[in-house]
């Protein structure tokens, strides 16, 4: 009596070739090497988060239609229209040079002359930057001091 040994499918012969692995594996390296280098490539782009006045007027003809963010002083004496109305007017100088905006929102409290600010908008072809957003630096009383409490004239709990 002869016994019939039923041969069972080899596990491994239905398996990718090893070097059709290793091409996708080489492919998808090559998409993320693209992915990563196009991310610092286009944050080298928006590096400068401002100009200040004289960089930005030093582009010339470029400029007007641009959006920008521009920083520089508010100039004394140039400033138009009356505290918390609409519409208002102003220079801002950086380096002996100057450039004109106009901004139709509520300025900040702390807005004032001889105060630094960073200025967003647009610059039109009369080199008039039309601004979306003023954003003023916090006075210098501001910086570097230590946070002060009132003094307790008391000092027996009361009950």
């Amino acid at each position: 009596m002869s016994v019939e040994v039923e041969e069972l499918p080899d596990p491994l012969a239905d398996r990718p070739e090893a070097g059709g692995m290793q091409w996708w594996a080489v492919v998808g390296i090559i998409l993320l090497a693209c992915g990563a280098a196009f991310i610092v490539i286009d944050s080298l782009k928006s590096e400068t988060y401002f100009y200040t006045v004289d960089q930005a007027l030093a582009q010339g003809p470029k400029l007007p239609g641009q959006h920008v963010r521009i920083k520089g002083t508010v100039e004394p004496g140039t400033i138009v229209g009356k505290q918390g109305e609409l519409g208002r007017k102003f220079r801002i100088t950086q380096k002996g040079k100057a450039l004109a905006v106009t901004y139709d929102k509520a300025l900040p409290d702390t807005f004032e002359e001889n105060r630094e600010v960073v200025v967003k908008g647009t610059v039109d072809d009369d080199m008039v930057l039309r601004a979306d957003e003023v954003l003023v630096k916090c006075p210098s009383r501001y910086e570097g001091n230590p946070p002060t409490a009132m003094p307790n004239k008391n000092p027996r709990a009361s009950l």
